[in-house]
């Protein structure tokens, strides 16, 4: 928040640079351009690592205060170039996140300097919202301690994935603190699960799943959904067994079998996903998607004439379906390729 504070020329200022407090030093013959630059960099540093903090423009690094020379015609400057500024970075700093103050210099008999002000810049605190803020430059900011670091394209993205999980793990904290009170509600245990499968939390994902599938044991659509969270973790063997476990249940489920033709197919294991998916033909003989991944399977078994059939098949049941008239001309490639 913006404090009251007395500035004395020359004088060391009581506060010292840290992770929420900056000091910037303004000798430049343009000093709006350069607030402006300085406001750029450090708004967005503080906003990306979710830091309240405070610039203060016009101290040096080592807290003496010098003051900026400002008339009121470049004060009215700053606060329209700053806003119209930020506003059109990627994504927007709206004038809600900041607020621009400018303090009185005084001189050691307590006599106001004439023109002379330190500009403090107040950053609230705002949560991860799923981006970081760029400046115009396309440049990424973060501000780590008593520095603000321009990241790498390397660096963005473990920042990004730092700070992603971070702001999971408060929404899973939430609905785990509202479950307490609800602890059969199908549409909280479905947001844990959907949190719990972008963390790539095996443990969570299964508790979770179990809880769901105790609640709704008929329910094929949770089973594949459970088989579906382990493959996006890459365990396509625990999809797998998860898949099997309810085709014993339920052994011409078409929307299992459909399922677990996909993951065996990603597995390399083309022939057995032929067999489950001609299993789910069996129920649902009409169905144009069960014949294209049939033709998709048999294109990896070689079989490009038996793989054609089966897409024409699929578009004699619905002619306007697309995927079967591209997997149909990618295997006609395929074939003019040999």
């Amino acid at each position: 928040m913006i404090q009251t504070i007395t500035f004395i020329q020359e004088s060391i200022f009581e506060k010292i640079e840290g992770q929420n407090i900056e000091f910037k030093e303004i000798n430049s013959k343009s000093p709006v351009n350069t607030i402006k630059n300085h406001a750029e960099k450090y708004v967005t540093g503080f906003l990306n690592a979710s830091e309240q903090g405070d610039i203060y423009l016009g101290i040096n690094d080592y807290g003496k205060v010098l003051g900026v020379t400002l008339n009121r015609n470049e004060k009215d400057e700053i606060d329209k170039t700053i806003p119209n500024h930020l506003r059109n970075l990627k994504p927007p700093v709206l004038p809600s996140c900041y607020k621009i103050e400018y303090h009185s210099v005084y001189d050691a008999e307590k006599n106001e300097v004439e023109n002379s002000c330190i500009v403090q810049v107040h950053i609230f605190k705002v949560e991860f919202e799923g981006c970081f803020y760029r400046t115009s430059g396309g440049s990424v900011y973060l501000k780590k301690g008593s520095s603000c670091l321009k990241l790498s394209e390397e660096e963005i993205a473990k920042e990004y994935k730092k700070h992603y999980l971070k702001h999971l793990n408060k929404e899973l904290k939430e609905l785990n603190d509202n479950l307490v009170e609800n602890p059969e509600n199908k549409k909280l245990l479905w947001e844990k699960a959907r949190i719990a499968k972008l963390m790539g939390d095996v443990e969570i994902i299964d508790e979770t799943y179990k809880q769901l599938i105790n609640l709704n044991p008929s329910s094929s659509k949770t089973k594949v959904a459970y088989a579906s969270a382990h493959e996006s973790i890459g365990d396509l063997e625990g999809a797998l067994k998860i898949l099997n476990d309810a085709l014993q249940a339920d052994k011409n489920n078409i929307d299992i079998l459909t399922r677990k033709g996909s993951i065996l197919l990603m597995s390399d294991r083309a022939n057995e996903a032929l067999q489950s998916y001609q299993y789910a033909l069996k129920n649902n003989p009409d169905s144009y998607t069960i014949l294209t991944q049939i033709g998709i399977t048999l294109r990896e078994l070689g079989q490009y004439k038996e793989a054609i059939k089966f897409f024409n098949y699929a578009l004699l049941k619905s002619p306007s379906y697309r995927a079967a008239k591209y997997e149909k001309n990618k295997t006609y490639s395929k074939i003019f390729q040999k």
